[in-house]
């Protein structure tokens, strides 16, 4: 996206080109010019974006350039900067098609509202702005930086949000469910794309324990016009996966956090969700579920411990770990002797469904827990027994931290591995978690620090340059985590370095 300046003090102009480059958005300066003719030249060769022009300028006045500049480049959008004294002046380029006004001395937080403001319409700019947004949530919900770091009056304070966290069941092999899993996303996030707008909040992340979830987040100041297409684009989500991702072969549950007011409240039921996915299997796979029904559910702590020892059943048979298998029949048949809630209908026929879909072993009618034990013995007997166990065969952890060493620059996240290694997400994730102690973007984030710090000390790269180096195309973005990491700027890490060394 290219800009001109134009004002003949060159203290002003270098004031605004450094705060332009410290914005987020793309903002090429293409040319800078000292008074209103140069200004016609320059419009005229590079047909600018933007164009921000003193109102008053030698040769030719702001005013008087502007109304030409418009006949030159008829796309360019103008700003104009004047002072107090100026606003006759002011008032009368408004009437020219001026965008926005800027008072003298400029407040680099009002130049990026004003930009904003000004190229709204931009598809491009807008999508900058939305990854922003997904940038600062994923950070603020894997725990890389804190709300300390948001305004009060912020989207992530006074804000409404909703949450959707998605669970893939499917008895298919991991290498399939990989690609499945990666298919999805592109199509979540070209749905959210399509439907994105300035003022629209979305984002598609990766939580904790590596489960994906979608957020969407609104001002409520503007009342139900920013609600409404946020709805909108979740509800062409449930389309797509009712459309494409509910069929005999595999089923995704949607759990759902209900609106929240501020990132606090739908963080802690995101975090709460994730606790609680696996009472899915006793719910119904499939569904989209509230959180106001998950925590009716959620109040029986052996519906609760059944549903974790189902779902890590299924995991163990999908990872080829006969042993775990084993272990988990034998925990879930004790469970299930002290407990009657099996004998429920409706639990009998969600479990039927669950070990259809997710183990592959189809039960006509569930009658008792002894038969349901019974048959998931022989099953795991004559999927997995002789197999070789994945728990004392390879070091997976160990070649998780050999990949990110080798790939940290690169967009990557423990599902494309576990894809890689032929064992689920979630089991990896755990295993991971267990040996390092750390969550895997954490540790990803901590490697990338530690690279960029390295770079800084080292090189005479440019702060930008560095973050890029490492992985991350917002500079701010960068910033946060860095200072988060080092409590320091970037920038000032590199001159404490010199200063040391001097």
């Amino acid at each position: 996206m290219k800009m001109i300046i134009a004002d003949d003090e060159s203290l002003i102009r270098a004031s605004l080109s450094s705060m332009i480059k410290d914005m987020e958005a793309s903002w090429q300066i293409v040319s800078e010019a000292t008074n209103g003719e140069e200004l016609l030249e320059m419009l005229a060769e590079h047909k600018p974006n933007i164009a921000i022009v003193d109102i008053r300028m030698p040769k030719l006045q702001g005013i008087d350039a502007i109304r030409i500049g418009k006949i030159i480049s008829p796309q360019t959008k103008w700003v104009i900067l004047s002072g107090y004294s100026d606003f006759a002046y002011a008032q009368q380029a408004m009437k020219l098609g001026v965008s926005e006004y800027l008072l003298k001395p400029v407040d680099p937080i009002e130049l990026e509202k004003t930009l904003q403001l000004v190229y709204k319409d931009n598809k491009e700019y807008i999508c900058l702005l939305n990854q922003q947004f997904e940038n600062s949530l994923f950070a603020l919900c894997n725990g890389l930086t804190s709300l300390k770091h948001e305004a009060r009056d912020s989207l992530y304070y006074q804000g409404r949000f909703i949450g959707w966290t998605f669970y893939l069941d499917t008895a298919q092999p991991v290498s399939w469910v990989a690609d499945v899993q990666r298919e999805f996303y592109a199509e979540l996030h070209e749905c959210m794309e399509k439907h994105l707008v300035f003022g629209m909040n979305l984002a598609l992340l990766a939580l904790p324990n590596g489960e994906l979830a979608a957020v969407g987040a609104w001002d409520t100041s503007n009342g139900q016009s920013g609600k409404q297409p946020i709805y909108d684009c979740f509800s062409e989500m449930e389309q797509i996966i009712n459309d494409r991702y509910r069929s005999e072969e595999m089923l995704i549950s949607v759990l759902r956090t209900g609106e929240c007011q501020g990132f606090e409240e739908v963080n802690r039921r995101l975090q709460q969700l994730q606790q609680w996915g696996d009472l899915r299997s006793v719910c119904g796979i499939g569904q989209s579920i509230e959180y106001v029904e998950l925590i009716k559910e959620a109040v029986t702590p052996q519906k609760v411990e059944a549903s974790r020892l189902l779902c890590a059943i299924g995991h163990h048979l999908q990872d080829g770990m006969y042993l775990s298998y084993q272990h988990g029949v034998n925990e879930l048949e004790v469970l299930l002797q002290k407990s009657d809630w099996f004998n429920a209908k409706k639990e009998q026929s969600s479990l039927r469904i669950f070990m259809g879909c997710t183990l592959g072993l189809v039960l006509q009618e569930i009658t008792t827990d002894v038969e349901m034990i019974r048959e998931l013995r022989q099953y795991g007997e004559k999927r997995l027994q002789g197999t070789c166990s994945k728990e004392t065969s390879v070091d997976l952890v160990k070649q998780v931290i050999q990949y990110i060493e080798k790939h940290y620059m690169d967009e990557i996240g423990i599902g494309q591995i576990a894809g890689q290694l032929n064992v689920s997400a979630n089991y990896l994730s755990t295993l991971f978690h267990k040996k390092t102690g750390m969550m895997f973007v954490k540790y990803l984030t901590r490697i990338r620090m530690l690279k960029a710090k390295e770079l800084l000390m080292n090189t005479n790269l440019q702060v930008k340059q560095v973050a890029e180096q490492v992985g991350y195309y917002s500079t701010r973005h960068f910033t946060k985590l860095f200072i988060q990491a080092f409590g320091s700027y970037p920038s000032d890490c590199r001159k404490n370095q010199l200063l040391s060394n001097s």
